[in-house]
């Protein structure tokens, strides 16, 4: 067809007349064939999302009868804040994410709100918070196809994006995102990541400037509702203009927009919560085997970048030994360049270099889901920046996403079929049944792994077996052991031994990994006091503790502990002394200490010690109760009774000192108090009695 639209004409000369060309059958089909294949229609659509559905449920439904596992306490189990439901939202947006003994770090309000009104809808049922999880893993899922749909539109058929979203979702290193509740963060910093990216996409395909601009403006906000969810959201100022560039008209002019705006965007947030944000110590506390490479360059990290690489690419490309804590030693912070890890990272390295220079020209797919694979996976070597634990199997969640497209491509490649076509013939059926294949096996993978996250011990226990070097693992795996103790208190005597004595071989091996590993040092300390009853031997634990770090307040109170039970009252006592030095906010050293010096009959040391702690701003409900304890000994029950309310305003569930407060005003007839103090008993054990059937 020339411009006009009118047939092209052919000259017979010796006719002299002109006869149009004829198409044969196979041009006309050829002709016809003008772009990639895609279905429509409603019906495939509402197909496709039952489908995708359908199969997350199935491929991961075994894990909505997992209850709380992995640093799930950080959001939900046991944060008494999450637990009061909606109500608690707006004080989630003015707290940090969680805290530790030097102050405050983090900020994600809007996971944290998810978790507060999923409390407020389902109890803090762990169950129902899986199937949330899942859920919002199938809308992901629902909408990369599309996402990609549309960068792709003109390069790939539906089929391809189909097998590649089978394999996406099936794939075994998104267990720890799906099953762990903790890592929904990942999931929705990838949902308003992606949003970001597709609107700037949509706001350059548009000539429309109120459009561009309103497009551009919904991108900014879902990028800033990303930052208040994770600061992995950062990865997307780069995934943005990626994409603008390989599928945007206006290509370099449009990423360089996007970078402006989203920076712009983000630091009118950083600016806002300087304002909402408590002006408190932000800091994160690392101890060695959590991040050895803390105070570490940059150059002095690249051999472990390529160690990391081939680590990231073996998890994708082998997801069988996963593990939900690395860290030291599992992992070697300081590889060395003959290290046989480092070396193949340094191939890949170069053939990923080598191909994106030999296709430099073409901008085409192959080198858009290299650079995709690639400058993802490079934000978690460890050049840039460390984190705890070293690796970690969900910092493989977004380059999978690039990962997977090279597979797809590299499969088209090999049997020589057409990235836009519908698939017919033998080689179309290859590639289903090695597609088939693949998901058949991830999938079988993955079921398999979701009953490891069933709970702290489960998880802690089973990849405890394939990284026994992992100091940090073993040392959760000792504490899940002990926390079983505690919650059953039913357990039989032979039973508590035998967790006992795991517990214990867990912190050796803990300490044998890292001996300066203090905390387990500490706990080893306590099994001996606790269990063992070798008092000698648990303070040798705690000085040794003591010796690696001198203002460890735990180990202080507990030789103090070990010490009074010996009879040395004067050495517990200046060990309960450093550890109100060092911490003045350990309460329990305060009772313990206050107990001494009843037995003593020194009433005026107790008061000396609780009034200093009040004069100097802490406050707790057991300096409260030393105080009060000191004048109800004194005979002057009314002071003691004013000192118990204090008590009870700073930690409303002692019942029973709300039972003594009630006998009290009873004998007073003061109908009022006795009535509040009732009720607060009341709620205080129906709020008791609904944590234990939640639990």
């Amino acid at each position: 067809m020339n411009a006009g639209g009118l047939p092209i004409l052919y000259m017979n000369k010796s006719a002299k007349k002109v006869t149009p060309i004829k198409a044969s059958p196979k041009q006309t089909v050829a002709s016809a064939l003008t772009g990639p294949f895609h279905f429509h229609g409603l019906k495939f659509h509402f197909g496709f999302i039952a489908a995708v559905v359908v199969f997350c449920f199935t491929i991961y439904g075994n894990g909505i009868s997992n209850g709380f596992s992995l640093d799930d306490e950080f959001v939900i189990h046991g944060d008494t804040t999450v637990e009061k439901g909606i109500s608690s939202v707006p004080k989630l947006f003015k707290m940090r994410y969680a805290w530790d003994q030097k102050g405050s770090y983090g900020y994600r309000p809007l996971v944290k709100a998810s978790f507060a009104i999923e409390t407020q809808v389902f109890g803090g049922s762990p169950h129902a918070g899986h199937v949330i999880n899942i859920l919002m893993y199938a809308f992901l899922c629902v909408f990369l196809f599309y996402f990609l749909r549309k960068i792709f539109y003109e390069k790939v058929s539906d089929y391809f994006l189909l097998l590649f979203i089978a394999i996406f979702i099936s794939h075994p290193i998104h267990t720890e995102v799906v099953d762990s509740l903790k890592n929904r963060d990942v999931l929705m910093v990838t949902i308003f990541g992606l949003y970001c990216t597709f609107a700037f996409v949509k706001a350059f395909e548009t000539n429309n400037i109120v459009s561009r601009i309103l497009w551009i403006i919904s991108g900014i906000i879902s990028f800033d509702l990303g930052d208040l969810c994770k600061p992995d959201v950062l990865i997307y100022i780069a995934i943005t203009p990626l994409v603008l560039v390989f599928f945007s008209k206006l290509k370099y002019k449009a990423a360089a927009v996007s970078v402006i705006t989203i920076f712009a965007g983000r630091m009118l947030l950083n600016r806002a919560l300087h304002h909402i944000l408590p002006h408190t110590h932000y800091h994160r506390t690392f101890i060695f085997i959590e991040d050895p490479l803390l105070h570490t360059h940059w150059y002095q990290r690249i051999a472990l970048g390529f160690y990391s690489l081939w680590f990231y690419l073996r998890k994708l490309i082998f997801p069988k030994d996963m593990v939900c804590y690395y860290g030291y030693s599992t992992i070697n912070p300081y590889p060395a360049w003959t290290d046989g890890s480092v070396l193949i990272g340094i191939i890949i390295t170069c053939i990923m270099c080598y191909v994106c220079y030999k296709n430099r020209k073409e901008m085409g797919l192959l080198m858009f889901s290299l650079l995709l694979f690639a400058g993802t996976t490079f934000a978690y070597v460890n050049i840039i920046a460390v984190g705890p634990g070293i690796v970690a199997d969900r910092f493989d969640f977004i380059p999978s996403i690039g990962f997977i497209l090279l597979v797809m491509l590299l499969g088209y490649h090999l049997l020589k079929l057409p990235l836009k076509n519908k698939l017919y013939g033998l080689k179309a059926q290859y590639l289903y049944i090695a597609a088939g294949a693949l998901v058949l096996i991830y999938s079988g993978r993955t079921i398999a792994r979701n009953p490891d996250w069933a709970s702290h011990l489960s998880v802690y226990a089973h990849d405890a077996k394939i990284a026994p070097h992992s100091s940090k693992l073993q040392s959760l795996l000792a504490a899940a052991y002990i926390q079983k103790i505690q919650e059953n208190p039913g357990m039989s005597a032979d039973e508590k031994a035998l967790d006992y004595q795991l517990s214990d071989a867990a912190y050796r091996a803990s300490v044998d990994v890292f001996p300066g590993y203090t905390t387990s040092l500490n706990n080893l300390g306590m099994i001996q006091y606790n269990y063992y009853k070798n008092l000698n031997g648990a303070i040798a634990y705690f000085d040794k503790a003591l010796s690696f770090d001198s203002n460890y307040a735990e180990a202080y109170f507990n030789k103090g502990a070990a010490e009074e039970t010996m009879g040395k009252k004067d050495e517990a006592e200046q060990c309960y002394l450093k550890a109100i030095k060092v911490k003045p906010e350990y309460y329990i050293t305060y009772a313990y200490l206050s107990k001494l010096y009843f037995s003593e009959g020194n009433l005026g040391k107790v008061l000396q010690v609780n009034q200093d702690a009040l004069d100097k701003g802490y406050s707790s409900d057991v300096l409260y109760v030393n105080i009060g304890n000191v004048f109800l000994a004194r005979k002057d029950t009314a002071k003691a009774i004013g000192c118990y309310e204090r008590a009870l305003a700073c930690f409303s569930r002692n019942i029973s000192l709300a039972e003594f407060i009630v006998k009290y005003y009873t004998g007073k007839n003061d109908l009022a108090k006795v009535e509040y103090y009732n009720q607060l008993i009341e709620n205080t054990k129906e709020q008791s009695t609904r944590r234990r059937k939640e639990e």
